[in-house]
């Protein structure tokens, strides 16, 4: 617990092939320490697997100036969704599920 991802999906040699974690709280008080959380998850995904894919979805109304930049500058996030994206858009979706390979 607080070590895995909150979506792993291993390759058959036990590494971490794509790490989904999803960060869904409102307060922006609260974001930058939750995104510092995400990160560490998914820094720890790719130093396990350098090639493993990572994911973060977000709740938009959680990001401000600050935590975009943080996750912008972060080299341990390949992709970036928000909550309302996958929920209204059935593209985004299907990209999601594209990458977790499923």
């Amino acid at each position: 617990m607080g070590k895995e991802p909150d979506i792993a999906i291993f390759h058959k040699d036990g590494k971490i092939q794509v790490a989904v974690e999803i960060k869904g709280g409102i307060d922006t008080a609260g974001a930058l320490e939750r995104f510092g959380a995400a990160i560490k998850s998914l820094d720890r995904a790719k130093q396990e697997n350098p090639d493993s894919i990572t994911v973060l979805i977000v709740h938009e109304t959680s990001l401000t100036d600050t935590s975009n930049g943080e996750i912008e500058r972060s080299k341990s996030i390949d992709h970036k969704f928000t909550l309302g994206e996958l929920m209204s858009k059935g593209e985004e979706k299907t990209k999601l599920f594209e990458i977790m390979g499923i």
